[in-house]
């Protein structure tokens, strides 16, 4: 009770007075602090003065809201100087204008004019407004990120465009997983056309649908590569979005549980296993696993047939 007594003695304390005219505050609550952070006009007018900040019309709402954002950091982080908090902040502020403001036509003709491209365009635009909008959300990020690195990357706009044109190349190669158990094979494809094939592994008892937790049985269907997992005991992990609703109701109709956890993943730590030795996931040796993971991401299709 003590403790909001004196945020409100503070709260009209400052509002008293016509140098600290308040015009926002937020609580901050950790496990370590409770405390009332308060953004006042002298905030405003000190950040506009720092800045040389001249034309600040319309402006006010946006500097009130990078300041609020360091004051917050700074009562979680005392030991990081407010200045480089605030320099901070300014970035975030910037890199949301950045991925709100639509890419225009002069936009697409300058990225145009950098990468020298010429020839028929059509059906192309929707690629290019992807590009440039990743390439000026990327470069922003590097601004950001500089203030947490010690020597951080230096970049510019035509190398991003070209970073993020490769990005996508790499993004678009692979369209669909197929996995056929009975040949212990993947097949990246793309367009129906298989790119790259791996041997993998199953569970102890490939051969037949999944039906039940614990059954050891890969199941087969229709899914999609919906998480992974950094952390996995094996070298890496994408997880296929089993059970679907075909599944849940097989199982349903049995009265069994239908499981979860199935994997894409790599084998354990140097260890070499055998042929079929996970519990129902798909296993690719760590040397497939590495390449799989560069050019297959989420949300990528996965067609599992016996």
């Amino acid at each position: 009770m003590l403790r909001y007594l004196l945020f409100l003695m503070l709260f009209i304390a400052f509002s008293t007075s016509s140098n600290a005219q308040i015009l926002d505050s937020i609580r901050v609550k950790t496990s370590k602090i409770d405390t009332l952070v308060l953004i006042t006009q002298q905030d405003a007018d000190h950040y506009i003065l720092s800045r040389g900040i001249k034309d600040t019309v319309g402006k006010l709402e946006t500097y009130i809201r990078i300041i609020k954002n360091a004051k917050v950091i700074s009562a979680r982080s005392p030991n990081l100087t407010y200045e480089r908090i605030l320099q901070f902040t300014e970035q975030n502020e910037k890199f949301q204008k950045v991925f709100n403001t639509p890419i225009t036509l002069a936009d697409i003709s300058e990225y145009m004019l950098i990468r020298k491209i010429v020839g028929d365009t059509t059906g192309k635009t929707a690629d290019y407004l992807k590009i440039i909008k990743l390439a000026k959300l990327r470069m922003v990020n590097m601004e950001r990120t500089a203030f947490v690195m010690i020597t951080p990357k230096k970049t510019d706009y035509e190398n991003t465009l070209i970073e993020v044109e490769e990005f996508y190349r790499i993004r678009s190669m692979i369209d669909k997983v197929l996995v056929i158990k009975s040949e212990r094979k993947m097949y990246l494809q793309k367009k129906g056309k298989t790119l790259r094939t791996y041997s993998i592994g199953l569970g102890p008892k490939p051969i037949g649908q999944k039906e039940y937790e614990g059954d050891g049985k890969t199941p087969e269907g229709f899914y999609h590569l919906d998480w992974q997992k950094w952390d996995s005991p094996t070298f890496h992990s994408y997880h296929i979005s089993y059970p679907n609703d075909i599944d849940l109701a097989r199982a349903k109709a049995k009265g069994l549980t239908a499981g979860s956890n199935i994997m894409i993943h790599g084998t354990s730590k140097g260890l070499k296993k055998k042929k079929d030795w996970t519990n129902g996931c798909i296993a690719l040796n760590n040397t497939d696993m590495a390449e799989f993971r560069k050019i297959v991401f989420l949300d990528t299709p996965v067609e599992i047939r016996k």
